[in-house]
């Protein structure tokens, strides 16, 4: 199986770069030792007959992970790997992205592995025992960075600053999803008036935030919508990452004649994705890829998952919006049983309103049963290439129910010529493959994000 030898040469020339590592080499050696171990693993497959097919399919995938690995330890294994994660084009988490890949590497893998085999690839690669052990990794190269630059920083103040901006740059935020004070919370202007909310620009212990007030609250059962939110918002503790919306909490406030609800997340000050396309059309290539990334993540954390993946259900350049630094962050998913409590249920003719026929993929059009993963990766499609192309999808083309087929069609045809010339091979390719008409030629979201990884670390700053 020649992929597995491929496998196995970039697999010795990250041990080689960890062994040799002079920082980071906590990670390095945590990183070396999960590759051992799926890799081992894969070679007892590989001498079955009867599991060589299955295994390859894996091993392809892998491959581009293991090339993502290879660049990480290479950037963040001297000295001065520092440096890197302070630009502004850096990838942010990018450790622990890798380490999520292989996990899902191992889950492919246990599936052809007999029971014994499988429970201890389970338990090594384990979601929150990873985590665990990359925090603790991550905190003791971080003493010994801090350490390092305590003896060359000429200036206290140098040290401080450098240390701050990189703990802040690794180190994942921990979401703290509490019921918070009406005392505690300033309502600032009015950003955005919807149907069900207003959307309100305001101050949470002096830090921006957005606050979302609902409209025609059902107001009969107050205890229910708090246990709802409570437990619901332990739940969303497992999505904690940089391109899912921080949610900080909930407010109810009982001063005025009626209960007001309100969930307060963090500020995305560039507004939707939709917007800051229409407003700034000359984005660079790196920008619009490392945008296109931040998308696929989102999605990649709400698939992947132990237990039974999370479907956004409402997927468009709408619900992602993007911070000041360019960050782009999904929103419309969270606390869905939290607002349904809150709001009145919408009739159907509501529901069938709010649905954005352009994002639809094509085997949930006739049976809305049909739809899963890979019908969100079809509409994640159509965000990247609003990103590549700066066109809203089936622009030109009047879409409706009943013509939907037709004009479907039509964009297909028209997709090659909406590209700009200027656009990289591989982000127009990758777009393409996202919007296959069979579920089964779609990537999955975790390839996605390798694919589009890969392409950043070969890339220099523009």
């Amino acid at each position: 199986m020649e992929v597995l030898g491929e496998v196995f040469n970039i697999a010795r020339t990250i041990y080689n770069l960890c062994d040799k590592a002079s920082s980071n080499k906590k990670q390095c050696s945590r990183l070396k030792t999960r590759i051992r171990i799926l890799l081992k693993t894969a070679e007892t497959l590989e001498k079955q007959p009867d599991k060589s097919v299955a295994l390859l399919a894996v091993l392809e995938d892998l491959v581009t992970t293991l090339e993502n690995a290879k660049c990480w330890v290479e950037k963040y294994s001297d000295h001065a790997w520092w440096k890197q994660v302070l630009k502004s084009n850096s990838i942010k988490g990018e450790f622990e992205l890798l380490n999520d890949c292989l996990g899902d590497a191992a889950i492919q893998i246990s599936v052809l592995l007999a029971a014994e085999q499988k429970d201890m690839l389970h338990r090594f690669f384990k979601e929150n025992t990873r985590k665990q052990q990359n925090a603790k990794d991550m905190e003791e190269d971080l003493k010994e960075l801090s350490t390092s630059l305590n003896s060359h920083a000429t200036e206290m103040k140098d040290k401080i600053d450098n240390m701050t901006a990189i703990h802040l740059a690794c180190s994942p935020t921990k979401w703290n999803i509490i019921e918070i004070r009406v005392t505690d919370l300033k309502r600032g202007v009015l950003l955005l008036e919807q149907p069900t909310h207003y959307l309100y620009r305001g101050e949470l212990h002096q830090s921006p935030v957005a606050i979302k007030v609902f409209k025609d609250q059902n107001v009969q059962n107050e205890e229910f919508i708090r246990k709802t939110f409570l437990s619901e918002s332990q739940t969303m503790k497992k999505f904690e990452c940089l391109n899912i919306l921080r949610l900080y909490g909930i407010c109810i406030d009982n001063s005025g004649p009626e209960t007001c609800y309100s969930l307060v997340t963090e500020l995305c000050e560039k507004g939707t994705l939709r917007e800051l396309l229409q407003i700034e059309p000359d984005l660079p290539w790196n920008q619009r890829v490392h945008m296109a990334l931040d998308t696929a993540r989102a999605l990649y954390r709400l698939h992947q998952t132990e237990e039974k993946a999370i479907l956004h259900g409402n997927l468009s350049s709408f619900k992602y919006l993007v911070d000041g630094t360019y960050c782009v962050k999904l929103s419309g998913f969270e606390l869905s049983k939290t607002e349904t409590s809150i709001r009145r249920t919408p009739n159907v003719a509501t529901r069938k309103k709010n649905r954005v026929l352009e994002y639809m993929a094509p085997e949930t059009w006739q049976d809305i049963n049909a739809y899963d993963k890979r019908s969100e990766i079809y509409s994640l499609g159509v965000v990247m290439y609003e990103i590549a192309t700066g066109k809203p999808p089936f622009h030109g083309l009047e879409v409706t129910a009943d013509n939907l087929v037709e004009m479907q069609e039509k964009w297909w045809a028209s997709l090659d010529n909406d590209f700009p010339s200027s656009c990289p091979d591989m982000f127009r390719d990758l777009i393409k493959r996202l919007l296959q008409k069979n579920p089964k030629d779609r990537p999955s979201a975790r390839v996605t994000v390798d694919l589009l990884l890969h392409y950043l670390n070969q890339q220099t700053p523009e």
